[in-house]
C-alpha cells in the first residue's frame, strides 16, 4: 500500500498568537485602538519564550511622522519580571516615501494566511485506497519561528492580518502573492529601519 500523505493543518499560534494583543498594549500603554488616520503596527513574536515586540509607525496629529520599537518581556509568575523598552527609530529614507512603500505591499488588503493556506501545497493527486478514491495533499508545517499581527489604518480604513513564519514560508512556496507582499513589508521595515535582523 501507497503512503499516502495527508494535509498537515497549519498552527499558526506561535508567538504573538500566545500573547494576547490587548495585554501588550496596556503593559506599553498604548490604545488598542489605531485612532490616527495613518498609522501602522507589526506584532512580532517566537517559539515559546515570553519575548514579543512592536513596530509602531504613524502620523501625528501636527502631521509628522513618527516611528517606534517596544520590546516587551512578559511577565512569568516566579520566573520573570514585566520589562518593556521603548525606542524612537530613524528611517534611511523620508518617512512619507516608507509609508508609500508599505502601501505598496497591499498590506491593508492581505487576507489572513489562514485564508491562502490552500496555495500552500503541493497539488494533490487522485489515488485508489482501500477501494476508494482519495485526494491526497502534501504541505510543509513549520512549528516553531516568527508569528506576525499587522495592524493598518488607511485612507480611514482599518484592517488587520495574521501571518505566521512567512519569511519561512515564501521559501517553500515562492509563487504566492500574498507571501511575497508580505514579506516586502517585513523587508521594507528591517531596511528602513534596522530592526528584526537576523
Amino acid at each position: 500500500m501507497k503512503n499516502i500523505q495527508i494535509l498537515i493543518i497549519f498552527l499558526f499560534s506561535v508567538g504573538v498568537y500566545a500573547q494576547n494583543t490587548s495585554k501588550i498594549n496596556a503593559d506599553l500603554k498604548l490604545s488598542d485602538s489605531l485612532t490616527l488616520d495613518s498609522e501602522i503596527r507589526i506584532y512580532a513574536g517566537g517559539g515559546i519564550t515570553n519575548y514579543s515586540s512592536l513596530f509602531r509607525m504613524y502620523k501625528d496629529k501636527s502631521d509628522k511622522w513618527k516611528a517606534e520599537f517596544y520590546q516587551h518581556y512578559a511577565k512569568v509568575s516566579g520566573q520573570a519580571e514585566l520589562q518593556t523598552e521603548k525606542q524612537t527609530l530613524k528611517s534611511k529614507n523620508d518617512m512619507e516615501y516608507v509609508w508609500n512603500s508599505i502601501l505598496r505591499t497591499n498590506v491593508q488588503f492581505l487576507p489572513n494566511m489562514s485564508e491562502i493556506k490552500y496555495k500552500m501545497r503541493e497539488r494533490g493527486n487522485v489515488e485508489l485506497v482501500d477501494g476508494e478514491y482519495q485526494l491526497t495533499w502534501r504541505a510543509k508545517e513549520i512549528m516553531d519561528g516568527v508569528g506576525y499581527k499587522v495592524q493598518i489604518k488607511a485612507n480611514k480604513k482599518l484592517h488587520e492580518v495574521d501571518y505566521g513564519n512567512p519569511e519561512s514560508y515564501l521559501k517553500y512556496y515562492p509563487d504566492v502573492d500574498e507571501l511575497i507582499y508580505f514579506n516586502e513589508l517585513l523587508d521594507t521595515i528591517k531596511k528602513e529601519f534596522g530592526i528584526w535582523k537576523e
